[in-house]
């Protein structure tokens, strides 16, 4: 079937000046080797919201993710959307697979990548301070059209204008491309030191002519590290050609010390949920080595009664997303 995004109205920017946001856009970003002692990805999340990082999957990586793509869309099309009856989640993604790690053991090594996730960790004040949160795949196919996503923010919270230190943010974000991304496909955009606003609106007055909207490009294997404060969007490219990426979301587990203005002694409580449907399989949550099962412990209601019902698959079905 052919999958078309619908096209939405700028919302969040100036209409009269772009489809999307405020139609300051600029190419220019650093690409930072997690590995190399020179770079410092960490310092340039925390002064901006995001990182990218180059080369996170090599070639036999990238050959397997593609290949679980064209076996998975063959095999099951509708936990994609390319069936007649699309759920709505299916709509503004084009296409997506939302819980793949519940039945593919094939894709446990991603969930703590060797070459990204260090620098995660390190964000979040250490490894044992990180909790999975989300794993899923998404495609902008082919001939698509123009969507003109307005920019947006992920899940907030409120104390992150007042809470002092701002860092460790309260959920991160990681993009990896599948496919090479350039300027004539869909890429991944965003607006830089903007997860300290309240609206795009609000970020464009502030920064002034520090504010841009950053279309990231990079070859295959490329990572896009980012706070899910800060506003980010999808640019549609030529809307011809197609793009894949993996999305894997992380909260902040344990407990910090921190300030607020009226409450001095506040001490910062873990990362609420990011969703009140996401399911984590059995073999994780219920891993032999306790670093794993920390690891998969940031669990919502729904995860609750799946574990109390003995993970039955009739109970999995019964959720939002249970098959999908």
């Amino acid at each position: 079937m052919s999958v078309k995004f619908d096209k939405k109205e700028n919302l969040t920017g100036d209409p009269s000046l772009a489809n999307q946001g405020f139609g300051r856009v600029d190419t220019e970003v650093d690409h930072f080797d997690p590995e190399s002692a020179r770079d410092d990805p960490s310092q340039f999340f925390e002064e901006n919201g995001f990182v990218v990082l180059s080369q996170c999957l090599n070639n036999q990586e990238l050959e397997h993710l593609n290949e679980f793509f064209d076996r998975t869309q063959t095999e099951h099309p509708a936990r994609w959307g390319i069936t007649d009856d699309r759920e709505a989640y299916h709509v503004g993604a084009g296409l997506i697979f939302s819980q793949p790690l519940l039945d593919y053991p094939e894709l446990d090594p991603y969930t703590q990548h060797p070459r990204s996730f260090p620098v995660v960790a390190h964000l979040f004040g250490g490894e044992q301070h990180v909790r999975f949160s989300e794993f899923n795949f998404r495609e902008a196919p082919k001939d698509a059209g123009f969507g003109a996503m307005s920019f947006h923010h992920d899940a907030t919270l409120e104390d992150r204008f007042e809470r002092q230190p701002y860092y460790p943010c309260d959920w991160l974000c990681a993009v990896h491309y599948l496919t090479d991304v350039d300027e004539t496909t869909p890429s991944f955009c965003v607006v830089p030191q903007s997860n300290r606003f309240e609206t795009l609106q609000e970020a464009f007055e502030e920064l002034g002519e520090h504010y841009s909207e950053v279309p990231i490009f990079g070859p295959a294997g490329t990572c896009v590290l980012y706070d899910t404060a800060t506003f980010h969007t999808r640019f549609d490219g030529d809307g011809k050609k197609s793009r894949r990426t993996w999305h894997q979301y992380y909260a902040r587990g344990g407990w910090l010390p921190s300030s607020l203005p009226e409450l001095p002694n506040y001490t910062r409580p873990p990362t609420p949920v990011l969703t009140n449907w996401n399911l984590f399989p059995e073999r994780l949550v219920m891993h032999p080595d306790p670093d794993k099962r920390l690891f998969f412990s940031h669990w919502n209601t729904a995860q609750c009664e799946w574990v109390a019902s003995g993970f039955d698959p009739k109970v999995r079905r019964n959720m939002p997303r249970g098959e999908h």
